[in-house]
C-alpha cells in the first residue's frame, strides 16, 4: 500500500508522509516552502515555467531566471527528500514539457480540498439537516486559520486565502441557521466563538454568538462581548455597529433582569465598583443620554457644564493609518480617563475622537483640564507625527 501525503495548509503549512513530517520555517528556505506550496495548491495542473516564476518573484528581474527556477526546484526536492526513508527515491516534482507538476501518483490528503468538498456538500438542501449539520460541523473544524499565513505577502496567496475565509464565513451562518432551527444553542456558542477568533470582524457572526448567549442564559457574557466588540469596530474601523446588533443586545440588557420589588437590591445593581478610578466612560448611546439629562438639569441649578472634544490627527490634519489610530487611542483614552474626575464622563465619538462632558465652575478651569490632558498625552505618546486637537464649549440649557 503506498504512502499517503497529509498537508495542511490552514493556520500554517506542515507535509506528513508516512511517519515523518515538515513545517515550515522562515529564512533563505522561504523561496523554497513557497514553491512546494504553490504546487500543492495547484496539485493536479500543469504549471508552466513563466506561471511558477511569475507566482515566485513577481516583477523581480534576473539574469538567469530559468537557472535560478531550477536552482529553487532543486533545493525543493532535496529537502522534500527528508520525508522519505533511507534508500527510498520519490519524485515529488516533475519536470514534463516545460511545465512542472506536483507527482499526481502519490496519494495526497488536503484540508483545503477536503474543506472545499465538505462546503459544497453541506449546501445540499436534499440533505436531512443532522446531516448538513455533521458536514458543516466537519467543514468548520478543518479551518484552523489563515491560508498559508507565512506567505501572506504573495499575490496568488491573498487570492486564495480570500476565497477559503468567505467559504469559511458561509458555513458558520449556514450552519448556525440550521442549529437554531434544531434550538441546539449550546452547539451555537460553541461554534460562534472559534468562527469569531478567526473572522473578527465578521459583525454577522458575532451577532450570531450574542444570540447564542441570550438564548443559553449567558446574557451576562453576552453584555461583555458587545463591549469588547463595539470598542474593536471604533477602534479598527471607525464605525458603529449597526442598528441590528444594538437592538439585540439592548434586549438581552433588557431580559437580565427580572421583577424586582427590593429597591436596595436594584440600587446594588446600579451601583459602580468603588475600585474604578477616573471618568467614567460609556458608549455614545449612553453618552448622548447624560448630556440631554444634565441639558435640562442646569435649567434648575447654577452650575456650569462644559463638552469637550478630543481628536488627533497626523501631522497634515488628515485621519491616520488604522494601526496608528488604534494604538494613539488607546494611549488618548488612558491619558482622558486617567486625568479626570470620577464625576466626568468621556465617550468614543469616532475613531479618532474622544468627547467629555465636564462639571466645572469657569471656563478658565477648563481649558486647564485640556491642558493637563495634552501634556500626559505628549509625555505618553511621543509621536512626531501626531497632532492632538482640543476644543471647549458649555453646555446650553434645553429651553422648556
Amino acid at each position: 500500500m503506498k504512502k499517503e501525503l497529509k498537508v495542511c495548509m490552514f493556520g500554517g503549512f506542515s507535509i506528513r508522509y508516512g511517519e515523518k513530517e515538515l513545517t515550515e520555517n522562515s529564512g533563505r528556505m522561504k523561496k523554497v516552502w513557497a514553491l512546494i506550496e504553490f504546487l500543492l495548491a495547484y496539485r493536479g495542473n500543469d504549471v508552466s515555467q513563466e506561471n511558477l516564476m511569475e507566482a515566485l518573484w513577481g516583477d523581480e528581474e534576473f539574469v538567469n531566471p530559468l537557472g535560478t527556477l531550477k536552482n529553487l526546484v532543486y533545493r525543493a526536492r532535496k529537502l522534500l527528500m527528508e520525508l522519505t526513508k533511507e534508500g527510498e527515491t520519490v519524485s515529488f516534482i516533475q519536470f514534463e514539457r516545460s511545465t512542472y507538476v506536483w507527482n499526481p501518483s502519490i496519494p495526497c490528503q488536503m484540508d483545503t480540498v477536503e474543506f472545499e468538498r465538505l462546503w459544497k456538500q453541506a449546501g445540499d438542501e436534499q440533505l436531512l439537516e443532522e446531516e448538513r449539520i455533521r458536514l458543516y460541523q466537519k467543514a468548520a473544524d478543518l479551518y484552523q486559520g489563515e491560508f498559508l499565513p507565512k506567505s501572506s505577502y504573495m499575490d496568488w496567496v491573498v487570492s486564495k486565502s480570500a476565497y477559503y475565509s468567505t467559504i469559511y464565513t458561509e458555513c458558520i451562518l449556514k450552519l448556525s441557521r440550521l442549529l437554531i432551527q434544531a434550538k441546539r444553542y449550546e452547539e451555537l456558542v460553541v461554534a460562534c466563538e472559534r468562527a469569531v477568533i478567526h473572522c473578527p470582524l465578521s459583525e454577522d457572526i458575532h451577532q450570531t454568538l450574542l444570540f447564542g448567549y441570550q438564548k443559553t442564559g449567558q446574557s451576562t457574557k453576552a453584555i461583555a462581548h458587545f463591549g469588547r466588540l463595539r470598542d474593536t469596530f471604533y477602534n479598527e474601523l471607525g464605525i458603529e455597529l449597526s442598528e441590528a446588533t444594538v437592538r439585540l443586545y439592548r434586549n438581552i440588557r433588557r431580559e437580565m433582569y427580572n421583577l424586582e420589588m427590593n429597591l436596595q437590591v436594584i440600587q446594588k445593581d446600579l451601583e459602580e465598583s468603588s475600585q474604578t478610578v477616573g471618568a467614567f466612560y460609556c458608549d455614545y448611546d449612553v453618552f448622548r443620554s447624560i448630556y440631554r439629562m444634565l441639558a435640562r438639569w442646569i435649567l434648575c441649578t447654577d452650575q456650569s457644564v462644559y463638552i469637550a472634544l478630543f481628536t488627533f490627527t497626523d501631522r497634515n490634519n488628515e485621519i491616520p493609518d488604522p494601526v496608528t489610530i488604534q494604538n494613539v487611542m488607546a494611549i488618548l483614552r488612558g491619558c482622558v480617563c486617567s486625568r479626570l474626575r470620577r464625576s466626568d464622563v468621556v465617550s468614543t465619538y469616532s475613531s479618532t475622537q474622544l468627547v467629555v462632558i465636564l462639571s466645572l465652575n469657569r471656563y478658565e478651569d477648563g481649558l486647564l483640564v485640556l491642558k493637563r490632558v495634552e501634556e500626559a498625552f505628549a509625555k505618553t505618546c511621543r509621536r512626531s507625527d501626531i497632532k492632538l486637537h482640543t476644543s471647549l464649549r458649555i453646555i446650553e440649557p434645553t429651553e422648556r
